[in-house]
């Protein structure tokens, strides 16, 4: 059985969208209320994992009743600078609730918990972290998953570091970055973008359907960097999604990093790169590519 802690968000959706496209597995998806109905597969379970209740209730009722789980542990607190303003709960939803969690499990064969790029810090000149680099976060978000992905792998579980992650929302009710920049330029207007601050972005269909090859493969190496070949700024994925709609180009604005100040609280690493040299060759890919 599967079970994606956080199965409402973002990566949430599309995690669930490719356990089912790719294993005949049950799915148990927990999150923050609203959920969504019930199917065959997926069984929909509310509730705060911040609170030690449910997480009794739920390994009780559910997970020591299964003789093999595979986890998906999304739950995060995630925002850079929602972290730095609220420290405290903050650090109880990215590392207390993890560490309590993880502790508390029956019967778990795999778990996978998705850290970011974040943990790195700044790439100098287009340098390509990997997965053995020394960690400099520049943020108290990095510093979290830091923590976060130290809990995991004393444990013995796996890490995929993601880079900036982008595609259409599978969320109900939620729209991501990538449809306010389609409705924006859809309707004529311009859209301001960085040009100059690099990220191996991908798509977050791919980047769910690789954490899933990797939960099914055999054993696989327990920190691995899950990112596309390209390193693309935000102006370099406007330019792709304007041509994809058919529109100007000229209505996607190159703007500098260097003119941030006010648009971001906590301090942002510039440029953070990823090598996924790893990941091709433990799962044999030739190439790993953002797709819309």
């Amino acid at each position: 059985m599967y079970t994606v802690v956080g199965a409402n968000g973002f990566l949430g959706s599309y995690i669930i969208k490719n356990i089912l496209e790719m294993t005949d597995e049950p799915i148990l998806a927990v999150c923050l209320p609203p959920v969504e109905e019930d199917t065959d597969r997926v069984k929909w379970v509310p509730g705060d994992i911040s609170d030690p209740a449910f997480v009794e209730f739920l390994n009780k009722t559910y997970l020591s009743k299964s003789a093999h789980n595979k986890i998906v542990y999304l739950a995060a607190y995630h925002h850079p600078d929602l972290v730095e303003k609220n420290q405290r709960l903050a650090w109880d939803i990215n590392i207390t609730s993890l560490s309590r969690f993880i502790n508390s499990v029956d019967h778990l064969d795999r778990f996978f918990y998705p850290s970011s790029d974040s943990v790195y810090g700044e790439s100098v000149n287009g340098y390509r972290f990997k997965e053995d680099d020394p960690l400099k976060p520049v943020n108290r978000y990095g510093h979290h998953k830091c923590a976060a992905e130290s809990i995991v792998t004393e444990y013995g579980y796996n890490i995929v570091r993601y880079p900036f992650l982008i595609a259409p929302s599978r969320a109900p009710g939620r729209k991501h970055f990538y449809d306010t920049i389609v409705s924006t330029l859809l309707a004529g207007k311009p859209i301001e973008m960085f040009k100059d601050s690099l990220r191996s972005a991908l798509d977050f269909d791919s980047a769910a359907r690789l954490m899933i090859q990797l939960m099914e493969s055999g054993p696989v190496p327990q920190k691995l960097n899950v990112c596309g070949d390209e390193d693309l700024s935000k102006y370099d994925i406007g330019l792709r999604i304007a041509d994809k709609l058919r529109v100007s180009r000229d209505l996607v604005v190159p703007i500098s990093i260097e003119n941030a100040e006010g648009i971001f609280e906590a301090k942002r690493a510039s440029s953070t790169l990823m090598d996924n040299g790893l990941l091709k060759k433990t799962l044999d890919l030739k190439e790993v590519r953002l797709v819309f």
